[in-house]
């Protein structure tokens, strides 16, 4: 019986508050009220001051690059005229030779990091004066001047890294 009468009390409540919002809507005319004009003294009267356009921003966010464990020999023979070159390809003892290269001379190779340090090996003889140096990850780990017509020889194991 109590939850009859509370059902009928709020059923009347909400009939009064929806009579109460239709007389609010009715005096009202249905409109909304209008905001009033307000005079500002005191503003300037000319064009409002120039600005530059907005400059967009952009910058392409690259995929970090995989941390790479190889060995990255460079071989280089510095000098004038010509030379004949011998030097480890692989670092596994398998030398290459090319004769009669332009000086200054440079190769670049990759190895792969078996985990024990190759043996780097870089020969020149030249016409005059050669200078050999081998670079690992762009540092210098060895390097030796020739006199005219002697041989430049740059060996040696590659320290652990």
């Amino acid at each position: 019986m109590a939850d009859r009468q509370l059902i009928g009390r709020i059923a009347i409540a909400g009939i009064v508050v929806a009579a109460l919002a239709t007389c609010v809507v009715l005096l009202n005319g249905g409109e909304e009220p209008q905001a009033e004009t307000v005079a500002v003294v005191g503003e300037p009267t000319g064009a409002a001051p120039s600005r530059e356009p907005d400059r967009t921003i952009t910058r392409t966010l690259s995929q970090p690059q995989p941390v790479s464990n190889d060995w990255r020999i460079a071989y280089e023979l510095a000098g004038t005229g010509t030379a004949t070159v011998v030097y480890d390809s692989n670092g596994l003892g398998l030398v290459h030779q090319e004769s009669q290269v332009t000086l200054p001379w440079r190769k670049e190779l990759t190895w792969k990091n078996t985990g024990t340090p190759p043996t780097v090996r870089l020969m020149g003889q030249g016409e005059g004066a050669v200078e050999c140096r081998v670079a690992v990850g762009g540092a210098v780990v060895t390097s030796e001047k020739s006199g005219p017509g002697e041989v430049a020889t740059c060996a040696g194991r590659l320290a652990p890294s």
